[in-house]
């Protein structure tokens, strides 16, 4: 999912779309249907029946590192390309008039980078993999016609992979390998509010609060030469479990919605995300531990603005773009994490198919040129470059159902 996590925590601004319009317009005030469970809580309460939305995302992206400047022979990374399938599932069933239970699961955020293991910034990332899977409850009650809230807990899972190549120590023994896999789960929770002054006229906001996962995973090691094995050793990092403490960061949204005729409506959206807390604060290898500032991160914001045209009942056309600001400097990124700003576009375009309703949209993903300059010292070497490619475009497909 590249750089897309970035967007998205947004991380990506592709993971969940839905009657969410392209380019994640309508994310906090809309809330037309079941995808509000996880978006906007208390506007699950304006559906009257039960509901539910099945989606998938299928995700093309590409990126490739051009190299000005290294102390390690190797060049330029690999040209990147992959297509990801991503999917997620929401439910609001009625409780009475005035209370709404909803459900969902999905991917809000991840990214995913594979340079080569050839290439000159090899000892500092070869492959980078980090995912999020959210299940979400959400209770919601409409105190008047005008005001609704909703509550609930949600359930983070995140996958985090890597892998590097180890500059050996002798000559003519090659590179050898690191490969780490962690994995861990954190429960967070998620506020939302929403006051619609007219019924076509509404305003929500939604805070979701920080989680804080320890993951956990044993390093694996290959091809190594007898005095980087040694060393390994010696500093206890063979066969030893890796403890990190990480923050997946709080967001706060705003969002409006208005109808400006029976067929026209506008959207905008606000974003928070507070980065400056995200990434690890603390690994611990057996006995020992260490504790880490994260001063390379700043906030996040992100704002999107959409239109859409209903030309017949359940038949509508959208259009959208959004703007995220980059959470890292020049000077902070890293090529493990090359977050940089993201510019998204989008159409969209809902009718009746197979007895249900259907929305598709197409979005295109500019995740910025993540210029960047790393040192990691002698062993793992310095890198300075930008990307030349560094996008993504996702086809996004939801299935309606109202019982």
């Amino acid at each position: 999912m590249g750089g897309i996590a970035a967007a998205l925590l947004v991380l990506s601004p592709c993971a969940a779309l839905g009657e969410i319009g392209p380019a994640l317009t309508g994310l906090t005030g809309r809330a037309n249907d079941a995808t509000s469970v996880f978006f906007s809580p208390a506007g699950i309460t304006r559906l009257d029946r039960p509901e539910l939305v099945a989606q998938a995302t299928f995700m093309y992206q590409e990126s490739k590192f051009d190299v000005q400047q290294a102390s390690v022979a190797g060049g330029d990374s690999d040209r990147d390309s992959r297509v990801f399938t991503i999917p997620a599932a929401y439910y609001v069933h009625p409780r009475g008039e005035r209370w709404r239970l909803g459900l969902s699961i999905n991917v809000p955020s991840g990214i995913d980078h594979d340079y080569g293991k050839k290439w000159s910034g090899r000892y500092l990332s070869e492959e980078s993999d980090l995912a999020f899977v959210a299940a979400s409850t959400v209770l919601a009650y409409r105190f008047t016609d005008k005001v609704s809230l909703g509550a609930g807990p949600y359930l983070m899972y995140t996958d985090s992979r890597s892998k590097a190549r180890v500059n050996n120590l002798l000559p003519d023994a090659g590179d050898g390998a690191v490969r780490l896999e962690e994995d861990g789960v954190a429960v967070g929770f998620m506020l939302g509010a929403m006051y619609e002054f007219t019924p076509g006229t509404r305003i929500g906001a939604v805070y979701r609060s920080a989680v804080e996962p320890d993951l956990e995973g044993t390093p694996s090691f290959s091809n190594l030469d007898p005095l980087v094995r040694q060393g390994l050793a010696a500093a206890n990092l063979l066969g030893t479990e890796v403890d990190v403490d990480f923050t997946v960061p709080a967001q706060a949204q705003i969002g409006v919605y208005t109808e400006l005729s029976p067929r026209w409506s506008v959207t905008g959206d606000l974003i928070w995300i507070n980065m400056s807390e995200f990434g690890i604060t603390r690994v611990s290898v057996a006995q020992d531990s260490i504790s880490v500032r994260n001063d390379d991160f700043q906030d996040m914001w992100i704002g999107s603005a959409g239109v859409k045209y209903r030309y017949a009942d359940q038949r509508a056309v959208s259009v959208g773009a959004l703007y995220a600001s980059s959470p890292t400097t020049d000077s902070g990124r890293s090529i493990a994490l090359p977050f940089d700003r993201v510019i998204s576009v989008g159409a969209g375009l809902e009718r009746p198919c197979f007895g249900f309703v259907c929305y598709a949209s197409l979005n295109y993903v500019d995740l910025g040129d993540g210029d960047l300059s790393e040192d990691g010292g002698p062993l793992l070497g310095s890198i300075e470059g930008s990307f030349s490619s560094n996008w993504a475009v996702a086809l996004d497909f939801q299935l309606r159902k109202r019982f």
